[in-house]
């Protein structure tokens, strides 16, 4: 498979005043597809040596090895003007670098003019789950920064990555870019219904050794005694515990005060994860992008924003049987 754009089912090319860079308001999102690392920088060097003569803020979220051969290649005059990240670093986690690019780009990008990023994602390690949601996060992308003056665009090694991966990058980038040109993805998918296709498989079933407890109203303090309890006897960290016991208690009282008025819990570990499925019989959730929208600016649920951040992963599942809500912490 080669670097180009057409490899994925790019469209026409990207040119002149009809392309992503027309109005300073309109955020392009694009797969940046290589097949070797010359090709990377073929690509990466000019894209963000034009941002800094169009005096944007310029930012790269790469692995050390590469932000030194883009240093090199830029020169020292050009370097100064770009903000390098490690992307081991930027990577922790889905909703943490949603988060953490939002919450900069708001204080300290946006502030000095149109955003132009660059990352390459990390995807050597990861967990089936990991993947899947990392490939959401891509997709949310375009949710939380449309109508922003932002250019992001993310690295994909079309010689290294699984070819499921590439698959998600043609479908999460409205625009695939490469040493060629930039082209439209045929294969780009509305967000909602990309989001809606990562729900679409059951939650696995707890195991039958998962700690059990109900809850209602009144019953929240014994209930967080219960988690602490659990998270000390599955060896979770105490500087993890209070950010887990926050979490699931967020979704406990939201089930108390708007959902069915009361509802169950089971937590247990499971491949160095503390694992909490929490369960609302009585109430089924409509908001399609759940937690994973600002409430600042966006109009997300403040609540379910928050819980996502203290969480490595949240998954949920709703329909006509009421609600499941799986929080994640990391015991390592």
């Amino acid at each position: 498979m080669n670097g180009s754009p057409g490899a994925l089912g790019g469209g026409p090319a990207v040119a002149g005043p009809r392309g992503p860079e027309a109005g300073r308001d309109l955020f392009a999102h694009r797969a940046l597809l290589y097949g070797s690392r010359q090709d990377f920088l073929l690509s990466a060097v000019p894209f963000l040596r034009d941002g800094l003569r169009a005096d944007e803020a310029v930012v790269a979220v790469v692995a050390p090895p590469v932000s030194g051969e883009l240093r090199g290649q830029l020169g020292p005059k050009t370097v100064a003007g770009i903000e390098f990240i490690d992307a081991a670093e930027w990577f922790g986690g889905p909703v943490q670098a949603l988060a953490a690019c939002h919450d900069r780009a708001r204080a300290d990008w946006w502030p000095r003019g149109r955003l132009r990023l660059l990352a390459e994602p990390v995807w050597a390690g990861l967990t089936p789950l990991e993947t899947r949601e990392w490939k959401r996060h891509e997709c949310l992308l375009n949710v939380v920064f449309a109508g922003t003056p932002s250019t992001i665009v993310c690295a994909y090694d079309t010689a290294g990555l699984p070819g499921h991966v590439l698959e998600g990058a043609a479908r999460t980038h409205p625009e695939l870019t490469g040493p060629e040109g930039t082209a439209v993805s045929r294969r780009f998918t509305d967000p909602a219904e990309y989001y809606a296709e990562c729900n679409a498989g059951p939650l696995p079933p707890p195991p039958s050794a998962a700690a059990r407890r109900t809850f209602a109203a009144g019953g929240l303090p014994a209930l967080r005694d219960f988690l602490t309890a659990e998270a000390a006897r599955h060896g979770l960290p105490g500087d993890r515990t209070l950010p887990f016991v926050l979490a699931v208690n967020e979704v406990a009282t939201g089930i108390v005060r708007d959902g069915g008025g009361r509802g169950s819990l089971m937590v247990w570990a499971e491949d160095g994860e503390l694992v909490c499925d929490v369960a609302d019989p009585g109430r089924m959730l409509a908001d399609r992008f759940l937690g994973h929208v600002p409430p600042d600016a966006h109009g997300g649920d403040a609540a379910m924003w928050a819980v996502r951040r203290l969480c490595h992963i949240v998954e949920i599942r709703s329909g006509a049987r009421g609600t499941r809500i799986r929080l994640r912490v990391r015991l390592g």
